[in-house]
């Protein structure tokens, strides 16, 4: 790799751990102890310049991340992925009941986490009632990708059709037969907590009439999953996450409803529950 193309990889890698990090340009700089002029040279996509060793290591540090991910010679940030495929499947279920994604979100601690639910979110999801069936609280099997996450511990956005909101305030699609007192929970439960999580917490609505998504994850810059079902197809090359990234951000700049007024949208849905 020749110098030019090895300055564009860190550059791209460099603005991803900016970009992942919720202190922003201030908290990178106090942390690597870089100054302004020398991280907006890194950055130029005019100049060629790679920083000393000594300054990759400080990155590096700072950010948990290696030097061989700075450099693009590595697609895992941890230097724990030596040799591996870009793309494979995984188990949605592993042995003794787990799932690969409490794992995949240790790794992505600290940064973004990009979601297109295959119903509901989960992390907004009711728990079942004890004489409620599963399917009634999350409309049929779906991934696990939030279970257990606390809010506060990486920033999460999540975007979907604003009909599977309207189906279950109305009782239909997947959610035809169950209890209208629950589905008004529901909806009054997620509009609590997008309003109270908000802006850690993004929901993004947008018109599936116009739009598609199958189900997705992204984990940082790390890797992304797709949901199949009883299984994951996984991605982790540094072009491929990325390639998903702006597909996820599409979504949002599609979205007609944004998630600094969805608890409204919620609260109404849940208010027409009859």
């Amino acid at each position: 790799m020749d110098k030019r193309a090895l300055a564009s990889s860190f550059r791209e890698r460099l603005r991803a751990l900016i970009g992942d990090e919720r202190g922003g340009v201030a908290s990178f700089l106090a942390e690597t102890g870089i100054d302004r002029s020398a991280l907006s040279q890194f950055l130029d996509p005019g100049i060629d310049r790679l920083p000393r060793a000594e300054t990759l290591r400080k990155i590096a540090e700072a950010r948990g991340v290696t030097i061989d991910w700075l450099l693009a010679l590595s697609n895992a940030p941890d230097g724990r992925q030596t040799v591996a495929p870009s793309v494979q499947i995984e188990s949605a279920e592993g042995e003794g009941g787990g799932s690969p994604i409490d794992q995949w979100r240790h790794e992505a601690a600290g940064m973004k986490l990009r979601y297109v639910p295959s119903s509901l979110p989960d992390m907004l999801s009711l728990a079942p009632e004890p004489a409620q069936p599963a399917r009634n609280a999350r409309a049929g099997k779906a991934e696990n990708v939030l279970g257990g996450f606390r809010l506060g511990d990486m920033d999460v956005e999540i975007a979907m059709p604003v009909q599977t909101l309207q189906d279950l305030s109305g009782g239909t699609g997947l959610w035809r037969g169950t209890d209208a007192g629950r589905r008004r929970r529901q909806l009054a439960h997620m509009a609590a907590t997008c309003a109270e999580a908000y802006p850690t917490l993004r929901l993004h609505l947008y018109d599936g009439r116009e739009t598609f998504a199958a189900p997705f994850t992204i984990f940082g810059r790390i890797r992304a999953a797709l949901y199949l079902g009883e299984a994951y197809l996984v991605v982790t090359s540094a072009e491929q996450v990325a390639a998903l990234t702006r597909l996820f951000d599409n979504l949002v700049r599609r979205a007609t409803i944004g998630p600094d007024r969805v608890h409204e949208t919620l609260a109404d849905l849940a208010g027409q529950v009859a």
